[in-house]
């Protein structure tokens, strides 16, 4: 079960985060809430909400608890000490059947209002009446939360915001704000815990703070003097500890960590820690993103591997006319038929040859009807 404490008032980032630079108080807001719910691991499907809030900004208590709706999870709220203004919104998250508060909790609903450090030096009519439309819209948005997930009628509601003041948890049982009130689980124990009041007189030496702490801590809020590195020690998503030094936030590349190696965290991410400094980050897309990377290059040298092949198998264009030609002929088979089987008979000469007497070679045909024509002039003369 992820645990989420609303111990805080409820405050934009942006003025949660001069609070901590200038005082060290940190706040709620909708930024911080959201990192815890992407924090929670998938297989967890249990939010246990924790408050004890004065409330806050109107807006960012809409929107965290748009959120906690939202996530699909099993809510269960606790009042652990008082839950007023926007702080029941968010108590409201969680179905009635699994809202609770211990014995000595309290609550408070009331009808917004405009805090007195915001207003400027001057407004004119049409100011204040946009301001008083905006309140009064506003109001209606609340009261119809609470008839809703209460149960209590509207009237009842509207008075008891109107007298701003807190209530026990036997009222808000009755109004429907929660269903059950919890006894102390040490109030069952049948023997009373003996304490040891040494142990709890040196408790209370070790909460002291000296002088020299104090002012220690007054640079570290004015940004003077450098806050303490401290050690945190993160569970990976094997339930190993990861240990990195930093002053505070989250882990960075260049924080000393250990042990060495690539730790895979409960959100996906994975942190590279060598030679005891952490040296890389990678967020879940950049994993999958490698991952994707990785199969499309062995892809791309696959395609090229085969245009390799096809280029060496690959026919001119002459080849290809010529080919297609043969091919429309019939083929080799087509080829052989209209082949030329004829052999030309060898020429040869009559009489001598160079001047030199011997035998006579063959006559060729033309000699041969030469001789033809000259013995038929012959026999012609003759008559």
């Amino acid at each position: 079960m992820a645990v989420l404490k609303i111990h805080s008032d409820i405050v934009d980032e942006e003025t949660r985060q001069m609070n901590l630079f200038w005082t060290g108080v940190d706040g709620t807001s909708f930024d911080s809430v959201d990192a815890f719910i992407e924090s929670i691991p998938e297989d967890d499907n249990n939010i246990e909400l924790r408050l004890n809030c004065r409330g806050g900004n109107c807006m960012e208590g809409w929107t965290i608890y748009d959120k906690l709706r939202s996530t699909g999870k099993e809510i269960t709220a606790i009042i652990e000490g008082k839950c007023a203004s926007m702080a029941s919104i968010l108590l409201l998250a969680a179905p009635k059947e699994r809202r609770y508060a211990y014995q000595n909790a309290t609550l408070l609903i009331h009808n917004p209002y405009i805090p007195p450090y915001t207003l400027a030096d001057a407004y004119d009519a049409e100011d204040l009446r946009r301001m008083a439309e905006d309140l009064e819209v506003e109001t209606t948005k609340i009261v119809n939360l609470y008839v809703d997930r209460t149960g209590s009628e509207e009237d009842v509601l509207r008075a008891l915001m109107a007298e701003d003041k807190f209530v026990d948890m036997d009222k808000a049982k009755e109004l429907g704000f929660i269903s059950e009130v919890k006894s102390p689980i040490s109030a069952k124990e049948k023997q009373p815990k003996k304490w040891n009041h040494s142990k709890i007189n040196n408790m209370n030496q070790e909460k002291k703070v000296t002088v020299a702490q104090a002012f220690q801590m007054l640079g570290v809020a004015l940004g003077v003097v450098k806050a303490p590195i401290v050690s945190l020690d993160l569970s990976t998503a094997d339930g190993s500890t990861l240990t990195v030094e930093r002053e505070d936030g989250e882990p960075q590349v260049g924080d000393t960590a250990s042990p060495d190696g690539e730790h895979l965290m409960p959100d996906g991410s994975t942190i590279v820690v060598e030679g005891g400094v952490i040296a890389e980050i990678r967020d879940p897309e950049e994993e999958n993103n490698n991952d994707e990377l990785d199969a499309a290059n062995a892809r791309i040298t696959e395609l090229e591997a085969e245009l390799t092949s096809l280029r060496a198998q690959a026919k001119s264009q002459d080849e290809l006319v010529i080919l297609n030609k043969v091919k429309t002929m019939g083929g080799l088979e087509g080829l052989k038929k209209i082949a030329s089987s004829y052999v030309p008979d060898a020429r040869g000469f009559q009489g001598n040859q160079g001047g030199q007497g011997g035998n006579s070679d063959p006559v060729s045909l033309i000699d041969k009807k030469l001789a033809e024509k000259r013995d038929a002039r012959k026999k012609k003369f003759n008559r």
